[in-house]
């Protein structure tokens, strides 16, 4: 996030590179410019990398936000460049022109809207709790009077904070350093978008429970550009597409194959 960030900016959030490289690149140019993504130039598309939305094997990139940032370059004649930073990076990044389009699991807020344009919808947003094993907590009413601990920044944070009262908010970093203060027993759970959470169990250096997930209410995902970008209609053309022609289904079945199909995308014709 959430990291599925919830950046509750943290369908389906339970539910990349061409280029790689871990410095920022040179600003883009404006969306009117012969070299420009709509002219056919590059589309710089900022990532954190994060299974299963961005991430390498045996040098292979994959994802799911990979290959859907990637359809949508292609939709729109563009060369993709994948550039990955720190998730607290990228809307600086994206503010500075050094990015075009980030494409990280960004859930659309209205305090996020007044400043960004979000694309139409490519995912929705799921949430998960994580405990250690042999915790008491097995269902989301289990964490009242409980500490929890989130990445600062993400949205998972606010919409902690918003929908639960009893809880104590332990603010981390990031996702590894959440996880650690659970080893510690300074947090008792995890609250985190839920398409991180099998990578998360797979490299925690303390045994974890299966997540406890479910779908936040209201809260699409999708790519981010800059206010007024030219671009943006362009890219709602393309997710639109690859939801009627199927492309969107079988990169979501790929990678959540499990996870039932939102409404979102049921009244879209997928």
């Amino acid at each position: 996030m959430s990291q599925t960030k919830f950046v509750v900016v943290g369908a389906l959030a339970l539910l990349g590179a061409i280029v790689f490289s871990g410095r920022l690149s040179d600003p883009a140019p404006p969306a009117t410019d012969e070299a420009s993504a709509a002219a056919g130039g590059t589309l710089r598309i900022g990532v954190d990398s994060a299974e299963p939305s961005y991430y390498k094997t045996d040098g292979v990139t994959k994802g799911f936000d990979y290959q859907m940032a990637r359809s949508v370059a292609e939709g729109l004649g563009a060369e993709p460049e994948f550039v990955e930073m720190d998730f607290n990076q990228l809307f600086p990044a994206l503010e500075a022109g050094k990015i075009d389009m980030i494409g990280a699991q960004v859930t659309k807020t209205e305090e996020a809207e007044r400043k960004y344009d979000f694309s139409a919808p490519y995912f929705v947003t799921y949430v998960s709790f994580l405990a250690p094993k042999g915790s008491t907590i097995k269902s989301r009413d289990d964490i009242d009077g409980k500490k929890i601990a989130v990445v600062e920044g993400t949205v998972q944070e606010r919409y902690l904070e918003e929908q639960y009262e009893d809880v104590t908010v332990i603010k981390a970093p990031d996702a590894d350093a959440a996880v650690r203060s659970m080893g510690r027993g300074e947090a008792d759970a995890f609250f985190y978008g839920a398409p991180y959470s099998q990578s998360i169990i797979k490299s925690a250096p303390i045994p974890l429970t299966e997540p406890i997930v479910y779908q936040a209410e209201d809260a699409p995902i999708g790519f981010v550009v800059r206010e007024g970008d030219e671009r943006k209609e362009q890219i709602d053309g393309v997710i639109e597409d690859m939801v009627l022609n199927g492309e969107w289904t079988k990169i979501k079945t790929d990678y959540f194959e499990a996870v039932p199909l939102s409404e979102v995308f049921r009244e879209k014709g997928a």
